[in-house]
């Protein structure tokens, strides 16, 4: 096993849990699309990979979905809604 330092300036998790209506999820607040729209704009601002927009299955918060998490600043934002990509690419993609 090697042992490193990331190597990634900053990265935003976002949760695009589906669970297909059987309980709540951040599939139902389009978790997917936020995803996308942030991962974008990271590359319409050169940033990407350095800045990593990832998805993430599951933040085990989906009640309070869509989740956002943000290393190394130790973020968290949820009931995130499309409307609030711009925000927080603002904050986390420059």
């Amino acid at each position: 096993m090697e042992t490193q330092n990331v190597p990634y300036k900053r990265q935003i998790f976002v949760c695009t849990h589906n669970a297909n209506g059987e309980k709540a999820s951040c599939g139902d607040h389009n978790g997917e699309e936020i995803f996308r729209q942030l991962r974008e704009i990271a590359k319409e601002r050169k940033l990407h990979p350095m800045i990593r927009v990832a998805q993430a299955k599951c933040l085990g918060q989906c009640a309070r979905g869509v989740n956002i998490m943000v290393y190394p600043e130790n973020s968290w934002h949820n009931d995130v809604r499309v409307e609030d990509v711009t925000k927080i690419a603002n904050q986390y993609i420059q």
